[in-house]
């Protein structure tokens, strides 16, 4: 009788040889998986082969599904399948603290086997830092955020990678960082602990600080930690212990689910310092927090909020209620001046062409991260948490020409504030169906190896954002539906432009200017790229 742990064996023999699911043929595939950042060969990783289905298999239901093989690198990063049969494969390495690749193109063993084929693996990076107070003593405790920072739609903008905390130390370690340029935060030791009963021990500490980053107060004065494949960083912070106080108060208007509570200074979202909540009388006391003014924010499963200003000067805070409710409702309302009559489809007959009508997407960004919100489908509303907000709107066969929300002009000043429990003003967008065109080409001298080519427009009429768009391979690129009016040219070789920072736009010079007027297009040829 063969026992459990000969048959694992055998399976695993099977898998390392190739046997398991691969059809056997007459073909090799072999080859090397090394290290892409020093050249060294990648023992043990992990290599499949995955044949891709003909059009002719596709049509059969039975032999639908690709036919794989897997392998285990050597000593040497060599591995070898034979026996293969004819086909395209696919083939990716992986191994623990490497980003999994792919080796190139599909390979084609059609006609003949390959066995010179190279995968390289990404080693993962490492960050590695100290928290020390105002006296060089290691702080023990301290969580640490490290987000990846990049630019999206011309903003800088963080995305949490990863949660550690310090040792005994004051030392903090993050390993298998993908490459990439990260912020680190230290933000004391908040958590929420719920209890079912009466709120948990009122034994908080008595020193905190206020959050810190590596190099910098705030996300926008923080100092970058780049990381290259590979590559190891060191980021020291240094934070001042002060005087720490609590903050009680009850939550009322609950409902099931986890309940959890942040504080805001303006934009800059601090830690909490840790969180005792009672589930049965809904009272909290935050037992952690130094001197200052906040926006203190409770939710529920992310579904229904409250928020109150406090400030915290030398002493606890008692006596807070907060309530319960669901995200405010803003009105949006769009007006697309001179739209074009829809036409009538005489009934039984298909739309063969597009009606070319004009219209706009309104969207909410939070300032403190995350997905944009938008209206619902035919609601004519955004359902939208207490927070700060950056407004932006995007058309088609329009441009804008005015929004608002009550008094304050959106395109002026985009950043706004909702509030809960509040009734809210509706969002008033005025647009004009049509716009004018730009054209354009760039034409370098020399165009930069291996780079993608950006085109950012300036207009130089009003406080309207810019925009941009990706130039194809051939240089060739366009802008529409634009408002009339003067507008500046910029090329770039790279995406990452914090076009949105008016500090950004005053430091660019030279570009290519253009008039632009409506229905009409307007050609321009970029000869330089902006530094």
């Amino acid at each position: 009788m063969v026992s459990s742990d000969q048959m694992r064996g055998v399976w695993l023999l099977l898998l390392l040889t190739g046997w398991c699911s691969a059809q056997q043929g007459e073909y090799v595939l072999a080859g090397s998986v090394v290290n892409s950042r020093t050249g060294e060969p990648v023992k043990r990783a992990l290599v499949t082969a995955t044949r891709q289905a003909t059009p002719e298999e596709s049509t059969n239901g039975a032999a639908m599904q690709p036919v794989s093989a897997s392998a285990l690198t050597d000593v040497s990063g060599a591995f070898r399948f034979t026996g293969l049969a004819a086909g395209t494969y696919s083939l990716w390495a992986s191994k623990p603290h490497f980003d999994a690749a792919q080796a190139g193109a599909p390979i084609d063993l059609k006609k003949s086997s390959r066995e010179d084929v190279r995968v390289e693996l990404s080693p993962f990076g490492a960050i590695e830092g100290r928290i020390d107070d105002q006296r060089d003593e290691p702080v023990s405790g301290v969580s640490l955020l490290v987000m990846h920072a990049d630019i999206a739609d011309g903003r800088r903008r963080t995305q949490l990678e990863r949660f550690v905390s310090t040792d005994d130390r004051g030392i903090y370690r993050v390993w298998d960082v993908p490459p990439g340029r990260y912020v680190i935060e230290a933000v004391g030791s908040g958590a929420t602990f719920t209890y079912l009963d009466e709120a948990g021990p009122s034994n908080g500490g008595f020193l905190s600080f206020v959050p810190a980053y590596f190099g910098g107060p705030t996300t926008d004065s923080a100092t970058p930690v780049v990381i290259e494949p590979g590559t190891e960083a060191r980021a020291n912070i240094g934070v001042l212990l002060q005087p720490a106080y609590k903050v009680r108060g009850t939550l009322t208007n609950l409902g099931t689910g986890e309940v959890t509570f942040a504080l805001f200074s303006g934009d800059e979202q601090y830690g909490t310092g840790r969180v005792n909540f009672s589930r049965a009388s809904g009272a909290f006391e935050m037992l952690e927090v130094v001197n200052g003014s906040y926006a203190l924010l409770a939710m529920q499963n992310h579904e229904v909020f409250a928020e109150l200003p406090i400030v915290v000067h030398g002493g606890d805070v008692n006596g807070l209620r907060m309530a319960l409710a669901g995200p405010a409702e803003i009105p949006v309302i769009v007006r697309i001046l001179d739209q074009p009559a829809v036409k009538a489809i005489p009934e039984g007959q298909q739309q063969l062409e597009p009606q070319n009508l004009g219209f706009c997407y309104p969207a909410l960004r939070p300032s403190s991260g995350g997905y944009p919100i938008i209206p619902g489908p035919g609601d004519g509303a955004i359902q939208a948490p207490p927070g700060r907000y950056r407004f932006d709107v995007s058309c088609g066969n329009a441009y804008v020409i005015s929004a608002t929300l009550g008094t304050t002009d959106l395109l002026a000043n985009p950043g706004f504030t909702v509030a809960p429990g509040l009734a809210q003003a509706p969002i008033e967008i005025v647009a004009r169906h049509g716009g004018g065109i730009i054209s354009g080409a760039i034409k370098l001298g020399q165009v930069p190896t291996g780079k993608t080519m950006f085109v950012l427009a300036v207009p130089r009429f009003s406080a309207r954002a810019p925009e941009s768009t990706q130039a194809s391979d051939d240089g060739q690129f366009s802008f529409e539906s634009l408002a009339p009016g003067d507008y500046t040219l910029y090329g770039f070789s790279t995406d990452q432009l914090e076009y949105r920072s008016p500090e950004f736009l005053r430091g660019l010079t030279g570009g290519e200017s253009v008039h632009v007027e409506d229905g009409a297009t307007a050609a321009v040829t970029i000869t330089r790229l902006a530094q």
